[in-house]
């Protein structure tokens, strides 16, 4: 028997905040600082989350460390809903210089990981839940079970409440990106991995990222780079279509789900002959380049579609950014031409991952070098 329990799954971004919105905010709560530190933390928060309730319902503020003392950190969260996890990110990057606190997007990792929790006279501890994972394509996939017995009528409550510690032990930005489908179990399946206390998962969590779905979060390489050529075609395509040529940027998957590359921008420029074709892979090898040497943006995919149009696919830390250089970089090399620019937010790299996965599923079927 097992049962799964819902998690927050991507949803459309929220109404962006708008930039007047953001100054106007900041200018208010930077105004009021001086009163905010003379009140107790959990004063501190309840204010603060008065004054940004105007501008951002649906965000909050929090506190890591204590007002006026080292390392305090403000805290702006959307509790785990991705809908608006853009709008975090925009109203950190609004910030301004606050004397005495660091401004972060997403609540951090709680320190003490073998913590407890009570609630409704129901204690649970980081050791009573079980904890073991697998590869959910490219994310992470959980199975949990309690080492404790927990009464009939409260499994639902512990379930909730173990959901809420693991929200805490990984951080709001790791629970909510980089892990996918949870499920607590009777029995753990064959196919997965651990079953170890909640206490110790951290590690086992990022050791996994780190050596299984090969996440070292660095950019890779150039030059060690693994590129993937395929030929595509597409499901509605003319039998005598010509396919569509794919070309891969395996070697990302470094990357996939840093917080600060979490905008899907696509390129696409058409072109009519072999010369205007050269054109427009100088122009998306020109933003690729700058991107990669500010370290603001990887090459996803590039993709010849029919024959008259080629996509370039990136993931990027700023869209109005990278968009200001295509178009200077499309006007210098392949001027004339009308180019399409399209972005979404995708902090998991859905675009990506998905690709990702298809094709090394399909080597792997093949029995070649995934």
């Amino acid at each position: 028997m097992s049962e799964d329990l819902e998690h927050e799954d991507e949803q459309p971004a929220a109404q962006p905040l708008t930039a007047q919105q953001i100054a106007s905010f900041w200018r208010d709560f930077s105004g009021q600082l001086a009163a905010l530190n003379a009140l107790e933390p959990r004063e501190f928060v309840e204010r603060a989350g008065e004054i940004l309730e105007p501008y951002a319902p649906d965000l909050a503020l929090e506190l890591e460390g204590n007002p006026n003392e080292a390392g305090a950190r403000l805290v702006v969260t959307a509790h785990g809903n991705i809908a608006q996890f853009e709008n975090v990110q925009a109203l950190v990057r609004g910030a301004p210089r606050l004397d005495g606190y660091a401004v972060q997007a997403f609540r951090s990792r709680s320190l003490g990981q073998d913590f407890s929790m009570n609630m409704n006279d129901f204690e649970l501890s980081c050791s009573d839940v079980l904890v073991a994972h697998y590869d959910a394509g490219g994310i992470v996939g959980l199975e949990l079970s309690f080492e404790k017995i927990v009464p009939q009528d409260m499994i639902d409550h512990a379930r909730h409440m173990a959901f809420i510690m693991l929200d805490h032990v990984l951080g709001e930005w790791d629970f909510s990106v980089r892990v996918g489908p949870v499920e607590f179990v009777d029995a753990f399946s064959d196919s997965v991995a651990g079953a170890e206390p909640l206490s110790v998962f951290p590690a086992i969590f990022d050791a996994f990222q780190r050596d299984e779905l090969g996440r070292s979060y660095e950019f890779p390489r150039e030059g060690d780079e693994r590129w993937i050529s395929l030929e595509v075609r597409p499901r509605d395509a003319q039998d005598d279509a010509p396919p569509d040529i794919l070309t891969f940027h395996d070697s990302a998957n470094a990357l996939a789900t840093r917080a600060d590359l979490s905008h899907f921008l696509s390129w696409r420029l058409p072109f009519a002959s072999q010369q205007e074709l050269d054109a427009v892979r100088d122009a998306q090898d020109a933003l690729e380049a700058a991107l990669r040497q500010q370290q603001r943006g990887v090459l996803a995919f590039s993709r010849v579609e029919d024959m008259s149009t080629r996509l370039a696919a990136f993931y990027v830390d700023d869209v109005e950014h990278a968009s200001a250089l295509a178009g200077r970089l499309g006007a210098e090399h392949a001027s004339g031409l009308e180019s399409e620019l399209h972005a979404t937010y995708d902090p998991s790299w859905r675009e990506f991952l998905g690709l990702y996965g298809a094709i090394h599923a399909s080597q792997a079927g093949e029995g070649g070098d995934a």
